[in-house]
């Protein structure tokens, strides 16, 4: 749930969206301008380079997207305050924003019992809230460049499924993205 302190505090600012896959939300659907930027960290961040030089004055970046989860129900959008990325190693370096939230680990890999063990996938989410692949590098650029910037995610999976059954469910989230964003 996104608290409404935090919903206020981005109505009538310069918000420019990133989302990772079209299919998440669409141009037609909010009045805000999106940049696409793929999966995974890198071209997060590399999308973000390139929209940094050509930014608007006083931009908000809102990160916006799905995340798998095993503590939340799929279709819970939750407001992500701790950013910890995940390498092939399994580093943890951490960002974290004030006040209440999630927390985020993005990995280089959709996360599931498809592609690490079961024991991997208990014993992470014992420690994070939700995984995704982008939301760590939108945070770390961010932080280095001193822009604010927000993170809503969508659960989209409860780990245990493949990327197809993560595609499945990318309609529903687009509309729950649209309507919570279309209050802004």
């Amino acid at each position: 749930m996104i608290d409404e302190n935090v919903l206020a505090a981005l109505r009538g600012r310069n918000v420019v969206l990133f989302v990772a896959d079209r299919d998440e939300l669409g141009e037609s659907d909010v009045p805000f301008p999106i940049v696409y930027t793929g999966m995974g960290k890198m071209r997060m961040f590399n999308a973000l380079v390139k929209w940094y030089e050509e930014r608007p004055d006083n931009p908000v970046v809102l990160n916006v997207g799905s995340a798998g989860s095993a503590r939340y129900p799929i279709g819970e959008i939750l407001d992500c305050r701790s950013f910890i990325n995940g390498g092939c190693e399994l580093v943890r370096e951490r960002i974290d924003l004030p006040g209440e939230g999630c927390s985020v680990f993005s990995g280089d890999f959709f996360m599931s019992t498809q592609t690490f063990s079961p024991e991997e996938v208990a014993s992470l989410s014992k420690q994070y809230d939700l995984f995704d692949m982008e939301a760590y590098a939108a945070a770390l650029f961010c932080r280095t460049k001193g822009l604010p910037f927000y993170c809503f995610k969508a659960v989209s999976d409860n780990l245990d499924g493949s990327l197809k059954d993560w595609r499945s469910i990318l309609g529903d989230i687009r509309r729950s993205f649209t309507q919570l964003l279309g209050s802004l």
